[in-house]
Order: C-alpha cells, then structure tokens, then sequence
C-alpha cells in the first residue's frame, strides 16, 4: 500500500475520537489526489471487520463521498462497496489493492474515465483562499462533479443538487467549485451565481471575490448602459436584476438584452428551494448546455395540483424533480455532532389561552374594537370560531402577547441576560409592532430596576415594511439592536453568528420555512463562546422537524387596501397577508401563564422505516447516552480503566457518535462546557461531582504532592505538567502530540524524563489514573 496516498481527516471537534483516512489515488501530475475510499483503522489484535457493520460502511461512504470502506488490523483487511452494498473479506493485507488496481477499479464501478481531460476536475486543488474545506464541503464538490461527468458520458444534461443545512458554508462550496472548474479548463464561457436577495449577493461577492483573482468576479447591475460584469469570469446576479421578478411581464428583459442563448459554462442557484420571484427558470431554459448546479439547505418536492403551470413549475417549485436527488446531503444533526454548527436547546412551551376556542358570541361579548382603528367591529365581520393558530393573525390578544413576551424575557434573563441576540418570528406586521413595544419595555423596567442606563433600539420590528437597517448593527455590535421582531424577512439569507436563541410566537405549517429559521441560529460565534443556541416553541413549530419538504402550490397574491402585508416571499404564505377585514381586538381576562413543556434535543431517529430529525426529550437522551456508556463500563472503576486506555476511550465515542448521541452537546446543554467528558460520564452515569478541568487540575496536584515528592526533579516537572495540560484542554490535550512539545515539559526532558520510573506509557497512564481518582 506504499503506493497509494492517505490523508487523515479529523472533525472539527478533537473530543469525539473519531478519526477517518481518506485513502486516494493520483493521476499523473494532477495538482491534488482523489479520495476513492476511507480506511478505519484498528489495533493489530483487535478483529480487522471489526465496525464494518453495513449501516455504518454506508453512513462512511456517504459521509466522505467515496466508493469503498476498507478496515484493517495491519494483518488481515475487510472491504464495502458502497455501489453494489457488497462486504468482503478478510484478505491478507498483503494483498490490499495497489494504486493501480484501486484506479481501475473506482474507474470501472464508477464509470468515469480518468484518463479523459474532462476527468481533470476531480483532481483540481482548491483555491488558495479556501484552502483548508470541511471534509463534507470537499465531498460535495466531488459529489457534484462525479454527477457531471456521468451526464456528459451518458449524454444528459447536467443537473446537480447539494443539500447542506443552513450555515454549513454552501457559498465556501460554491467558490471552491468554480475556482476547480475554471482550473481543469471548464469555463470556456462565463459561470453565473443567481440568488434572490441583496444579502445573498453581497455574500457571494465576498467569498468568491476572494477565490478568484481580482476583475474576474463582478456583480450584474447596468453601468453606462452596459452590463457591468460583461467581461467578468464569475457573474454574480439576482432575480430582480436580470428582470425575473415580475410576473407580468412576457420576457427577462435584462437577461435577454445582454445575454444571448447558452451564454453561461456553469450556472449555480443558490436558495433553489424558493420560487417566490416568479419565473427565474427562464436563465436555466436559455442555457439548456450549462451545468445547471442547485444548492439549498430543503429540497423540496411540489404537492400535486390541477392547476400548476408545466415548465416553471418543474424547475422553480420542484428542485428534486428537476435537479434529481441530491448527490451529497449534510444534515443539521450531522453539522452539529461534528461541531460545526451550534448546538440547539429546543424548549417547548404553550401560552394556556392556547388550548381555548373563542366562539363569535364570545368575542362579541368582549366588545372587540379594531386594532388599527379602534373603532368597534360590527358581527358580520367576525369568524364563526378562532382557535390558536389564528391567533395574531385573525385576532388579536394583548394578554397572550405580553404573557409570552414576559416569560420570553424571564428565560433570557435567566440564561445570559437579557441583551442576547434573538429574532422573534411574529404572525403579522402588527403583532411584530406589538411584541417590539412589549420587549422594549420589559427592558426598560428591567435596566430600571437594576440601575443600567438602556441600550439603543433593545427590541424592534424587522419586515418588509422596515427595520433592515438594523440588520448589521445587531449582526456586530455587542451595544446596541438585540431583539428583532419579524415576519419571515430574517428567515434567510441574513448570517448573524452571534444570535443566541430563535423564538417562535407564530404557527407554521412550511417545514420548509420553517428549517430555514432555524438556521439562522445554527451558526458558530467564536468570539462571543456561542458553540449553543436555545429554540424556543411556544407554538409548536418543532414538530415540522423531520417532515418531508413538499409544499402546496402558491395561490395569487391579491393586493386589497388597507392591510397590512407581512410577507417577503415566504413559503409558508403566513405573513398576515393583505386582509380586508378589520382585526379585532379583545382583553379576555384570562390569567394569561405559559406552560413549560418540556426541554429536547435533536436526534436522528428511524421513523417508518426512514431515518428523520425528532426532538427527543434532553433527560431521555441523556439517560440513553449515559446507558450506552454503562454497556461497556458497569462501575466508576471500570468506567476509569477504559478512560485512561486512548484507543478504548475513542472507541467509546466513536460507538456514541455512531448511534448519534453526542456528548459535546449535551455538555453544553447540560451547563457543563468547562467539564471534560469524564466528569460528564462520571456524574451522571456513576452519581461522582462533576469537576470543572482546573478544579481536577488542582485536585490531582494537590493529593499527588508525594508522589511529585518522591521522584526526580526534571520527573516531578513533566508529571505536574500533565495536570497543568488536562487543566487546559481535558483528556485530549493528555493524548496530544503537543503535549510533549510545552514549553515546561520539554525543558524537563517530555517522555526521557518518565523513564525513571519504567515504561513512558505506562506512567503516562498511571498519571491518568491518579488524575481521573482525585
């Protein structure tokens, strides 16, 4: 195997033990190996098949986008197809394929010539500003371009689908791969990245901008009557700027003034989920020879209807249909157990006045006045009946509001403080007007109280009607705009990394919709130590996780004076649209509490045969994860002796990752972020206090003090300098090879210095255990 190359790929989190080989295969002088196939490792006396169990063989070739996992011991290897689903072994390593055969061999399952000069882009390297991709970004790419060159062989056109959960770095992705097609020669004509927002756009522009050497990437926009990005490699451009967004009009006046029929190599849609700016499909229906390449956090299928239109249909409404399945998949469950992605505390609540039904009568009786007018409402225009989800929209509760807005507030000042970064999604433009005032003051009474001097714009309302303004000050500033209140106009596109909670005060119906809101917390903030983010439901939207993306045709907008229009182009279609009633208004008495319901988690569990998103509850997710942990230690003892042994300590992980159970997340969750792993599994699998890693720290250099005392000077030095590491990083900076490369330790003789007292390992180990007894 001398000849084949091997790349180590760790997760973003060093924690989970789980360590993969990519194993590759180079072509001639190409600029960049070729991942074919992963290798797990395993110790030499250990059962080379080993963890080859066929789901997780599966799970493997997905995840890194190759075709074969092999596992080996170094004596005997086993191997899985993931094409044919076919296990075999054990071989005598000796015979493991050689670079040669393993070429031929993915060649020939794949069907994909290596040796064709359109077989280039898979060996391209990445551009030098995004250098360093996330494994499943690189595996995207791949992905994507394997697809290509299969439709190009069979004579198709080439329609490519990626689905990454929201924050994954999907404009990384599509830098990356237009940088490798216009390396391996492919752009003989411009590339053209269409998205559907301002915010999107100005996104791009900044990552491939960065990607591509200067002039070559330029935004379409009309600049002394010519197309600004006329002479431009990348053309980055939205629906409204190309005139795809008006629906009455009987052609795409700027796409056709400046671009002439298959003007574009490669076009990529980012959003693709979304049809809200009318016929964007006529840039895909002008440029049927482009690689017509799809990105979108929820692929979504079209639900049936007598009167959809046949084309834009096909393509804007239904991108599994028209871009086929997609060809890589990176979930948020998958983000988040690799780290990736913030993880999310969903808490579930309900106002009580949620599980009444207001009769006509009983809102007559109430003396319903208008909320616009304030004027009183007449029978006629009241409904028959209103339930919960018709609350904000068709009537309006002002107990409700300040109810859910007074616990909102508790929550926050009891996990953070109240000046967090939150977006509230609210049914309508007047409910966000109403939840806006009634945070803000809230905040006022709170700084009051506290004798702090408030903060500019606390709360305010986000929608179509205003407020984007606020967007950048509440996405960088740490001093001013923390409550937005919205629609959906935050629902995609705005990146604020350092938003601490998602709210829902608004029902849904879109799982589509919904999944995008929920993205917009899944992001990382490094600077702030934002690795979480709470979700809180207080009216039951968490139950659209794991729902399959089909959405209802859209019915016509109909502009009627008077009303107000929540909506930016959702999918969900749940804006408060223009409503020619008067809103009625009542106070109803009632206690107005809110009901704890419980808090969850996100797993991946099968459901019907198919693997979904479910919101477990933390406490039973925790207790099965700690069961797990049980099955292969029965006592704090043993439990010890598997912790200090590295390789049985990843394997323990890896087991808990692979049954997706993810114990970074529920350290978080559970509030011990400063505690290792062992304490998480010390204190509730085995009843021990859990120890944050200086408190171990000092606890093991205290009860050691004769130990320290009793051996050599340079000895005492590297013994006490595995404490100090452990207080620093855990268990994982003990099994680092930085470890020995610390200033203290390496001035004391790192591993010589152990010597005196036997084998290196073996004290290293005798530390652990004295470190992990305290």
């Amino acid at each position: 195997m001398d000849d084949i190359l091997l790349h180590q790929r760790r997760r973003r989190r060093s924690g989970n033990g789980r360590t993969d080989y990519l194993l590759c295969v180079q072509a001639g002088d190409m600029p960049k190996p070729l991942p074919v196939g992963v290798i797990e490792a395993k110790a030499e006396t250990e059962d080379p098949l080993k963890g080859m169990e066929q789901g997780k063989r599966y799970a493997e070739c997905v995840r890194f986008a190759v075709q074969y996992v092999f596992a080996t011991n170094g004596h005997w290897y086993g191997e899985f197809d993931l094409g044919t689903q076919m296990p075999d072994g054990p071989f005598p390593f000796p015979d493991f394929p050689s670079h040669d055969d393993l070429t031929a061999r993915y060649a020939t399952d794949t069907g994909i010539n290596l040796s064709a000069p359109e077989a280039a882009m898979l060996f391209m390297a990445d551009s030098a500003a995004f250098n360093k991709p996330r494994y499943y970004q690189d595996a995207a790419i791949r992905a994507a371009f394997e697809k290509v060159l299969r439709c190009r062989k069979d004579g198709e056109p080439a329609r490519v689908l990626l689905s990454l959960a929201t924050g994954a770095g999907k404009t990384v992705i599509a830098a990356n791969l237009l940088w490798r097609l216009h390396e391996a020669g492919q752009l003989a004509k411009p590339a053209l990245f269409l998205c559907d927002r301002d915010e999107l756009r100005e996104q791009a522009w900044e990552k491939l901008s960065k990607a591509f050497p200067k002039g070559s990437v330029r935004i379409v926009k009309t600049e002394r009557g010519q197309n600004a990005a006329k002479n431009a490699k990348v053309h980055i451009a939205t629906y409204q700027t190309l005139g795809l967004d008006d629906e009455d009009q009987s052609y795409a006046s700027f796409l056709t003034e400046h671009y002439p029929e298959n003007a574009f190599s490669v076009i990529v849609i980012d959003e693709c989920h979304r049809s809200a700016w009318g016929r964007w499909s006529e840039v895909l229906k002008r440029n049927p020879d482009a690689i017509h390449i799809g990105l979108t956090a929820t692929p979504r299928q079209l639900r049936e209807s007598k009167h959809q239109t046949a084309d834009d249909v096909a393509i804007t409404a239904n991108n599994l249909g028209y871009f086929g399945d997609p060809v890589y998949e990176y979930t948020l469950i998958q983000a988040q157990e690799d780290g990736y992605l913030a993880a999310c505390e969903i808490v579930k609540l309900k106002p009580s006045i949620d599980w009444k039904t207001f009769t006509r009568e009983e809102v007559l009786a109430a003396k319903p006045i208008d909320a616009r007018t304030g004027k009183y409402i007449l029978p006629e225009d009241l409904k028959t009946q209103y339930v919960a989800k018709n609350f904000d929209d068709d009537i309006l509760l002002p107990e409700r509001i300040n109810a859910m807005c007074a616990d909102l507030f508790k929550r926050l000042c009891e996990h953070g403080g109240p000046e967090q970064k939150v977006i509230i999604f609210c049914t309508r433009d007047l409910h966000a007007d109403r939840v806006a005032m009634q945070m803000q003051r809230l905040y006022a009474a709170w700084c009051k109280e506290n004798g702090q001097t408030p903060k500019d714009h606390y709360a305010f309302k986000c929608t179509a009607e205003g407020g984007s303004d606020l967007i950048e000050p509440m996405r960088g500033s740490g001093e001013r705009c923390f409550i937005a209140c919205t629609v959906d106009l935050l629902a995609t596109g705005v990146d604020i990394e350092r938003l601490n909670a998602v709210v829902f005060f608004r029902y849904l119906e879109s799982s589509i919709l919904f999944y995008q809101m929920v993205g917009r917390g899944t992001r990382i903030h490094e600077e702030t130590q934002k690795y979480k983010f709470w979700l809180y439901d207080y009216t039951g939207v968490t139950d659209l996780f794991g729902t399959d993306f089909i959405t209802a045709p859209a019915k016509p907008r109909i502009k009627k004076p008077g009303g107000d229009d929540g909506g930016d182009g959702g999918d969900d279609g749940g804006g408060g649209g223009d409503d020619p009633l008067p809103l009625p208004e009542i106070k109803t008495g009632h206690d107005g509490t809110v009901v704890m319901q419980g808090r969850y988690i996100l797993q991946e569990r099968l459901v019907d045969g198919v693997r979904r998103e479910v919101a477990v509850p933390l406490d039973e997710y925790r207790q099965e994860m700690v069961a797990r942990v049980l099955r292969e230690a029965a006592t704090l003892h043993d439990f010890r002796g598997l912790w200090v042994e590295t390789q049985k300590r990843r394997q323990l992980i890896d087991h808990l990752l692979g049954e997706h159970y993810s114990p970074d997340t529920v350290r978080e969750l559970m509030g011990l972020a400063e505690c290792d792993h062992f304490d998480l599994f010390a204190h509730y699998g085995y009843r021990e206090k859990a120890l944050k890693r200086p408190e171990r720290e000092a606890a093991y250099l205290s009860a050691q003090v004769p130990w320290f005392a009793s051996v050599d000077d340079k000895t005492a030095i590297v013994l006490k300098g595995i404490g100090h590491q452990f207080g620093l990083g855990g268990t994982d900076a003990l099994e680092s090879e930085y470890l020995w490369d610390m200033p203290d330790i390496r001035r004391a003789g790192g591993l010589a210095a152990l010597r005196p007292l036997g084998k290196p390992a073996d004290v290293l180990r005798e530390a652990k255990v004295r470190l992990f007894g305290v």
